[in-house]
């Protein structure tokens, strides 16, 4: 899972995990839960970290485990996620309930999520691009 990457490249940089919980505005325990896969991480915070150490979203999320070098990491656009989703629900006629189904929610949940009223969890995300076979950087517009 993530957390392995978030040791590796925390380690990497020579950071304490006090300095990377200030640099990304949260405690040190909550950054500690995350790193050590307690509690699931935000797609924002992922995203944050994505950026400050320039390798993709699908690395920090322990999805490859090989990190590539781009030359400059784009912010994800949640909108550009919802879009996307949106055309991808819409080209595969898929139905809420369905696609609820395959990501272990609720169909009221799901419409929730494609809407944006609630932030995707991680974990969903995940299983979203898998269910339409998309790389999860491309999926959340930082390609």
């Amino acid at each position: 899972m993530y957390f392995n990457n978030l040791k590796k490249l925390r380690n990497n940089k020579e950071i304490t995990q006090e300095d990377l919980a200030k640099i990304l505005r949260v405690n040190r325990s909550t950054y500690k839960n995350w790193e050590n896969g307690i509690v699931m991480i935000p797609i924002e915070i992922a995203d944050e970290l994505s950026i400050f150490y320039n390798v993709r979203l699908s690395y920090i999320l322990g999805l490859e485990n090989k990190k590539k070098s781009n030359d400059k990491i784009k912010k994800m656009e949640y909108d550009a996620l919802l879009k996307n989703l949106s055309i991808l629900k819409k080209k595969n006629h898929n139905s809420y309930e369905e696609i609820g189904t395959y990501i272990e929610c609720a169909k009221s949940t799901c419409q929730r999520y494609f809407k944006g009223t609630i932030r995707i969890p991680i974990d969903r995300l995940i299983l979203l691009a898998e269910l339409y076979e998309i790389d999860l950087d491309k999926l959340c517009g930082k390609e």
